[in-house]
């Protein structure tokens, strides 16, 4: 009648269990945090990255540490002055205009990643580069969302604009999206073309020595199951 009576649960062993494995989970994301603080900096070896990740459960990782991205202060409610839009010859190209045009918009800095995308739909190509450079809260834009088609435009603006300035702010820009808690998802609904254009983004911005290894790093992220 007792044969098939449950054992009594041993709540000794369960406690100590529950505690190895998080453990075990609280040292995965010391290290992972350790690598992105390691692609931020710049690391030029593999023996710098391995010391920063091999001491990572040595302190508590301060998120200043992990992305910090360095931009100069910008000036987001400049409005045109009439005075210079006034200004312009009645001779001035077409180029000319085009460009007079595109330096009158204005934006606020974006909140939450519903602004980004609305003034994300609002400029042309030309000036996205430029756009992302003067945001200065990517991370946290980031955080909780990535915009769908971001990842499929990043590898077509750097082509058109290949540049050591713009190499820095993708690099940058790639290591905000992989902190987002959406990555993994949006990893997994990337297309092989997707898969193509960005392993081909990620060799061309390998041509510049400095981002080298951070580079390597980052492509592990991206492409790592």
């Amino acid at each position: 009648m007792y044969k098939h009576m449950m054992k009594p649960i041993d709540l000794r062993k369960l406690a100590k269990n529950f505690s190895d494995e998080k453990s075990k989970e609280d040292r995965h994301w010391q290290r992972n945090d350790a690598k992105f603080r390691a692609v931020h900096q710049r690391c030029a070896t593999y023996d710098e990255f391995k010391q920063i990740v091999e001491a990572a459960h040595l302190r508590p990782l301060d998120r200043n540490e992990t992305l910090t991205l360095e931009r100069q202060p910008i000036s987001w409610n400049q409005p045109a002055t009439k005075s210079s839009a006034l200004s312009s010859s009645t001779n001035t190209s077409a180029q000319s205009n085009f460009s007079s045009f595109h330096q009158q918009i204005t934006f606020t800095a974006p909140k939450n990643i519903t602004e980004f995308i609305q003034q994300w739909r609002r400029i042309t190509d030309d000036m996205k580069l430029e756009y992302l450079s003067m945001i200065s809260n990517l991370e946290h834009l980031f955080q909780a969302d990535i915009p769908a088609d971001l990842l499929h435009e990043l590898p077509l603006l750097y082509q058109s604009n290949a540049t050591e300035k713009n190499a820095e702010l993708i690099t940058n820009v790639l290591l905000s999206l992989s902190q987002s808690k959406r990555f993994e998802l949006i990893k997994s609904f990337l297309t092989d073309k997707d898969k193509y254009e960005l392993n081909l983004l990620f060799s061309r911005l390998c041509s510049f020595a400095k981002l080298r290894f951070s580079v390597y790093l980052l492509k592990e992220m991206y492409f790592t199951d």
